[in-house]
């Protein structure tokens, strides 16, 4: 089970273990380092995952989200992501072990 540096397991089937949260883009798991990986196709945690320790399988990919941030003439800056996220594919989830 991984629980930090994930990108060294780019495009292969990993178990990520961390703590369940919602972002604006998605459900995610934030590992023990911080980092937060999306879960494709997961809007929101139901209440009772949310904020609690899981494990989480799936294929582990880096992919664009969202599009960039774009600044306006007048400084306004619209919403977006830069760059790309990481996000894991057919994932399955339970609680932490």
């Amino acid at each position: 089970m991984i629980d930090r540096n994930p990108g060294a397991w780019l495009d292969q089937a990993v178990t990520l273990v961390g703590t369940a949260y919602d972002a604006h883009a998605g459900a995610i798991v934030v590992l023990a380092d911080g980092i937060p990986v999306y879960v494709s196709g997961l809007p929101e945690w139901e209440a009772r995952w949310l904020r609690t320790r899981v494990q989480v399988s799936g294929t582990l990919r880096r992919r664009k989200l969202a599009p960039d941030p774009e600044v306006g003439p007048g400084g306004e800056v619209s919403h977006g992501m830069q760059g790309e996220d990481l996000v894991l594919e057919g994932a399955t989830w339970s609680a932490a072990q």
